[in-house]
């Protein structure tokens, strides 16, 4: 038989009562706390490049959330978005460079650049493209689903 000692029940005693006791304060605390309000928290101000209108028959919408997970709607249809960054070739006016821009299914090879000065109406300009490419075509529903780089 093991030797006990008066220690050692002491010792275990002491560390299960300290157990008890923080369990009961723990859950008498949770039990008669009021169950507080939540709280409302007011929703950001609309984004000044957010857009609503319609564009070759279409109504496009896009809504600046924060870089990355923006939305586009074409005919209140979700289209899946990707920003990427990518290398885009000279223009008459732009150097070659390496920028951010939005790809979609329907332009997955031709990013459209976006930034806060000189391209700051990219997803504008990403659901006037689309729209371009669908011509008198609505999107299905599948144009929704996200897919990732």
């Amino acid at each position: 038989m093991a030797d006990i000692k008066r220690r050692d029940v002491l010792r275990y005693g002491a560390a299960g009562a300290v157990t008890a006791s923080t369990a009961l304060f723990a859950a008498q605390s949770l039990a008669s706390a009021e169950p507080s309000a939540p709280e409302a928290a007011a929703p950001p101000p609309p984004d000044p490049r957010d857009f609503l209108k319609t564009y070759r028959g279409k109504r496009i919408r896009g809504k600046y959330i924060k870089r990355g997970s923006d939305e586009v709607y074409i005919n209140d249809k979700k289209l899946a978005i990707t920003l990427i960054q990518t290398l885009f070739p000279a223009t008459a006016t732009t150097p070659e460079h390496v920028g951010y821009g939005y790809i979609s299914a329907l332009n997955h090879y031709d990013p459209v650049e976006i930034d806060e000065t000189r391209y700051k109406d990219g997803l504008q300009l990403l659901a006037q493209k689309v729209c371009d490419i669908l011509g008198d075509l609505d999107i299905s529903p599948a144009a929704g689903q996200a897919h990732y780089h």
